[in-house]
């Protein structure tokens, strides 16, 4: 196509802003059209005399840029349905995950409400409103010993009868931390 460099720069002179202003038609931003145009010369120059015309320079530049254009479109259009299984996939995941995490907890206050009920009470005065050993004594007028030894049997009774599979798929999804983070003070 181009003999010399002298060649291939006047081309480039030529046609390059011409290029920019046609690709950005196509692609809508400035920065991308230069990108593709550059790219088109840079093919062009690296290819040299092996590119054979059958048309004008003109033409074959403005249809080398429009088909770069095509591709650029065409590989926007991919990366965008491989975002959106991914985050479709995603977001199924996390909607299984969210259902799993409910069922556990589930799990978990049907089990507590097997407890009897003086047993439930302490255990959920101390696990869900945070109370010390000490201020549930006080205020149910109890030995401390007897709060420690409601909130142990309530423990054992989770532990052994919390599901395996429903305890195993808690680690999975949340991690072991996030896991111990979330429901440490069931199994503490």
């Amino acid at each position: 196509m181009f003999k010399t460099t002298t060649e291939f720069e006047k081309i480039f002179k030529d046609y390059y802003p011409m290029g920019v202003l046609f690709a950005r038609k196509q692609v809508q931003d400035m920065d991308t059209a230069k990108d593709i145009v550059q790219a088109v010369f840079v093919k062009m120059y690296e290819k040299g005399d092996d590119i054979n015309i059958n048309t004008s320079i003109k033409s074959y530049v403005f249809q080398a840029i429009r088909n770069a254009c095509i591709n650029h479109h065409k590989h926007n259009q991919t990366k965008q349905r491989h975002s959106n299984i991914i985050l479709n996939s995603s977001t199924e995941a996390i909607s299984d995950n969210q259902l799993e995490h409910k069922e556990f907890e589930l799990q978990i206050h049907s089990l507590i409400d097997q407890l009897p009920d003086r047993c439930k009470m302490i255990f959920r005065l101390n696990r869900f409103e945070g109370k010390k050993n000490k201020e549930i004594a006080e205020e149910l007028n109890i030995s401390i010993r007897t709060v420690e030894t409601q909130i142990s049997k309530a423990l054992k009774f989770l532990r052994q009868n919390i599901s395996k599979e429903m305890l195993y798929s808690q680690i999975v999804i949340l991690g072991f931390v996030g896991f111990l983070e979330l429901f440490g003070n069931y199994f503490i």
